[in-house]
């Protein structure tokens, strides 16, 4: 599928936040979000899938949105392949202009990987302008791979599992709550495994809005970029990585980045005048 790294390609946006987004006084980067969605004409979906506790999730974010003025939020749990597939699902899909995935288990995102809500999803986001975000374990979901958990201090094959992902940004393996837990290791852990993706670890109350191949930081913290594709990596699957030549990038909010030419910028990229 068309993913939404190519330069000419989609009308929607995607905003991929660490987690620990500010709830309580509709600032930062989900106002954002709203801003994209609509403003105040946004039906926002919150799929609650990767949560154990959907009602207070539901609750909480839609509190957040009633506040930045949004009425039309609806959440869909998505909880198996079935409901992923269900017409009413799609309907509701169909029907948004912003969807949100919440933070939780990632691992339960995996059920929806290939499924029809799947497709739609790239469709929408490819053609119909949609507004995909997601939030901590819906962040790293929506990578081509995500990643499915692992922790520890050295940057090892054993440190990191990846699955598969809904593959919305084609290229980028994402981790969040990245300072806050110290997730650098795990992160070079998983780009040393291909080094061909990006690696993109974000900070929490800290978010990326991608459009066009490029990205802008928002929020308060601090995105992460590893790029890896000049590196070489010896390794054994038990043991500590030897890991060359690999570029790191630390960009604050009003910092952009270009996957295509993997290039970072101080501020907003500038079309070349002809």
């Amino acid at each position: 599928m068309t993913d939404i790294t190519e330069a000419n390609g989609p009308s929607g946006r995607l905003l991929v936040i660490g987690g620990g987004e500010n709830r309580t006084c509709g600032t930062g980067p989900l106002k954002e979000f709203v801003a994209l969605s609509g403003a105040q004409r946004s039906r926002i979906v919150v799929v609650t899938t990767a949560t154990g506790i959907p009602e207070e999730v539901t609750a909480e974010y839609t509190m957040v949105f009633h506040r930045l003025g949004v009425s039309a939020v609806t959440e869909l749990r998505l909880l198996g392949r079935t409901t992923a597939d269900d017409p009413a699902s799609l309907t509701m899909i169909e029907q948004a202009t912003g969807v949100l995935f919440s933070g939780g288990d990632q691992s339960r995102f995996r059920t929806l990987v290939g499924s029809r809500t799947n497709a739609l999803l790239h469709r929408r986001l490819r053609y119909d302008g949609l507004v995909i975000a997601g939030t901590s374990a819906g962040a790293t979901a929506m990578g081509r791979w995500m990643i499915l958990g692992g922790e520890g201090r050295d940057v090892a094959a054993s440190a990191v599992r990846i699955g598969p992902g809904l593959d919305l940004l084609g290229n980028v393996l994402i981790d969040m709550h990245f300072a806050e837990r110290g997730r650098l290791p795990r992160l070079l852990s998983g780009i040393a495994l291909d080094v061909q993706y990006l690696g993109v670890g974000i900070d929490e109350d800290t978010a990326i809005v991608v459009g066009g191949g490029r990205f802008e930081v928002i929020g308060r913290g601090v995105v992460t970029v590893v790029d890896a594709d000049r590196a070489t990596v010896a390794y054994a699957s038990n043991n500590p990585m030897a890991l060359f030549d690999v570029r790191l990038h630390l960009l604050p909010a009003g910092c952009w980045f270009d996957m295509e030419q993997r290039k970072p910028w101080f501020g907003p990229i500038r079309e070349e005048e002809e």
